[in-house]
């Protein structure tokens, strides 16, 4: 038979005929499902440091404004030994939906993810009935500011553990605060599945804990779709465990430095299976704190005087 690619097209047979018929739906499917829709935003936000192209409403966009500003304070001053902060660069750009409906209609085949970041822009949603509006945006400008002003090359762990560091963390007026959980952000809201029992080798039989061998290599552990929400708890507290510990802070600028791979890890660090029992004691620790923390929250809120307290502060702007 005649190779399709040179057969004359009004020769095709009828069953060839059929065959492209097919591979033109197929193609149109995968077409329809996976490549974005066009997207008009309504408005446009410059800042010191940022522009956003946006679809939510002008006091969403401009909370969101003021919350990414924080961010970049808090990024610049907490990684400024590693990063870029210090150096010119162009705005960093954004596209801010109005909601998620509106975000995986644009942007179609996400699957789990909530937002996500390709170069140059940001995507993320303003998730106007949670109680923290702004946490996709601020991990995936987290992502953002690894790339285009600090530069860095890191590994999986690190890259989404610092993302998680930050995004975590609460939003007040005038700051974004490293020293307190928002419990009201993802990944923490799934904490209690991480390291369910006090004992490491029960929660590595039960599945609640992955060695974490496996995380800092990528490799080995159980597949990350069925079970994204562990990974990325794994990620999150590694990272603000060996950012906070006093055994192991004062290596972390050099590790992110050198990407966080096992050999860099364990020569700065330490043994990965060490280091492995110290984490799953903070783990626990951290698990029992913000019991203790919510059920603080709930006390104020219950008080019969005074302002009642919510679990995340909202962003405020004013103009």
């Amino acid at each position: 038979m005649q190779p399709l690619a040179t057969k004359r097209w009004y020769r095709l047979s009828a069953r060839e005929w059929r065959g492209l018929f097919y591979m033109a739906v197929v193609l149109a499917v995968a077409l329809w499902k996976w490549l974005p829709r066009p997207w008009h935003p309504t408005q446009i936000l410059d800042t010191t440091r940022h522009r956003i192209y946006s679809t939510a409403t002008q006091p969403q966009t401009t909370a969101m404004a003021h919350a990414l500003e924080l961010l970049y304070t808090a990024y610049s001053n907490r990684l400024g030994e590693v990063s870029g902060c210090a150096r010119p660069h162009p705005l960093l750009q954004l596209k801010l939906y109005r909601d998620r409906e509106e975000m995986r209609r644009i942007n179609p085949g996400l699957g789990w993810a909530e937002a996500f970041y390709q170069r140059p822009y940001c995507r993320a949603y303003y998730a106007a009935d949670e109680a923290n509006p702004c946490h996709w945006m601020l991990h995936e400008s987290v992502h953002q500011l690894n790339a285009e002003v600090a530069h860095l090359a890191l590994a999986k762990w690190l890259e989404e553990g610092l993302a998680d560091y930050f995004a975590t963390c609460q939003l007040r007026f005038d700051r974004l605060d490293l020293t307190t959980i928002d419990p009201n952000t993802y990944p923490v809201w799934w904490l209690d599945s991480l390291a369910s029992t006090p004992r490491l080798s029960e929660n590595f039989t039960n599945g609640s804990v992955i060695p974490l061998r496996a995380i800092v290599t990528n490799h080995g552990g159980p597949d990350l779709d069925a079970q994204v929400n562990l990974y990325y708890l794994h990620w999150w507290t590694l990272t603000r465990f060996l950012l906070t510990d006093p055994r192991h802070q004062a290596a972390m600028p050099e590790l992110i430095r050198r990407g966080g791979d096992l050999a860099a890890f364990e020569t700065l660090i330490g043994p990965v299976e060490v280091i492995q029992d110290e984490w799953h004691a903070y783990v626990r620790d951290l698990k029992q704190q913000l019991i203790r923390q919510n059920l603080e929250v709930l006390k104020q809120r219950h008080r019969p005087h005074g302002t009642p307290a919510g679990l995340a502060n909202p962003v405020t702007t004013h103009e």
